[in-house]
């Protein structure tokens, strides 16, 4: 069994799916989000928005740390593939034996799970517009990354998991 790497967008799944498949598999499971919100003792949400100068060198180093794992399943931060450094770091887990799996979803599974179709005022913007943007920048770097795709739009959490599983050869390809 080598490592399992779910990366994606925020709301393609990584947290769910990765919880699914380390309970499935019997595996650890290495949240790099909670590991940085553990030591920085903050939600994600407050430190990206309250833009904590700590936030990326904390997310970098947690990141490598669990990159140099031996096995499990790790999941990523949504913008981590797109810093060099992690790529980096990322590549060199591949090369290890370490199997990479990017977790896509369309623009309208990703707004329903984010909760982005909710009444806003317009002085916010337009959040889809600006998700849609972020997702075509992140779509090259993840494509660098990942061993395989899921598109989880249609499917539920153990259905992705199962797909997630025949990608790493947990189970055989029926």
């Amino acid at each position: 069994m080598s490592l399992i790497v779910l990366i994606g967008v925020t709301g393609s799944g990584k947290t769910t799916v990765g919880r699914v498949l380390a309970e499935l598999h019997h595996l650890s499971l290495h949240e790099v989000d909670c590991a940085v919100e553990e030591r920085l003792r903050a939600n994600m949400r407050s430190l990206v928005v309250g833009r904590d100068s700590r936030l990326a060198d904390v997310a970098r180093e947690e990141a490598e740390r669990a990159l140099e794992r031996k096995e499990g399943v790790v999941t990523l931060g949504a913008s981590q593939p797109l810093d060099p450094a992690t790529a980096s770091a990322i590549q060199n887990a591949r090369h290890r034996g370490a199997i990479v799996v990017e977790l896509k979803a369309d623009l309208s599974a990703v707004s329903h799970r984010q909760g982005l179709g909710a009444p806003r005022s317009v002085g916010l913007g337009a959040p889809r517009a600006m998700l849609a943007q972020l997702m075509a920048q992140a779509r090259d770097a993840y494509q660098s990354v990942a061993d395989a795709t899921v598109d989880t739009s249609a499917l539920t959490p153990r259905e992705v998991a199962d797909c997630v599983a025949r990608a790493c050869r947990l189970t055989p390809d029926y």
